[in-house]
């Protein structure tokens, strides 16, 4: 019993201490995000020549009625001036939402696949719109980018 007590306290400390290098979340309008409507990240670098490891985070609720949701997500700053499209990946094909799932809402957290060049100290702006064929789009609740460093 005092072995397991004393593993619990080790992973809750381990993962209590686990910082990430920036995470905001920005409010979407639930019943209408338009494609207009533009999230606005400011992300300050204060490392240089550091690798992250950068994630999507979209809180949707449970009756969204895509399988998917398409993102273009604007990158500028410290003479960067770059755009790419990303899908978010919603549910399963059995209809099951991906993610971690409480009440009428789901929060599914992917990792960017794509190489952001946030390399140099300095300022950034990550701006991210919907890309959806509805428009607008209801069923999304906020959308996070979060930016950790990898081991």
């Amino acid at each position: 019993m005092r072995r397991i007590l004393y593993l619990l306290i080790i992973f809750t400390a381990y993962s209590c201490g686990k910082k990430h290098v920036y995470h905001e979340f920005q409010d979407v309008n639930v019943n209408n995000w338009a494609s207009q409507d533009t999230l606005v990240y400011s992300v300050k670098i204060d490392e240089s020549d550091k690798n992250f490891q950068y994630a999507i985070s979209v809180r949707h609720q449970k009756d969204y009625e895509f399988s998917n949701l398409w993102l273009k997500v604007f990158i500028k700053g410290n003479g960067i001036d770059t755009s790419f499209r990303y899908e978010i990946p919603l549910f399963k094909a059995d209809g099951k939402p991906f993610g971690k799932s409480s009440g009428s809402l789901c929060t599914q957290t992917v990792p960017l696949t794509t190489s952001l060049p946030l390399y140099s100290k300095g300022d950034y702006e990550i701006r991210i719109v919907q890309l959806m064929r509805k428009d607008p789009l209801p069923g999304i609740k906020d959308v996070g980018v979060i930016l950790d460093i990898r081991k």
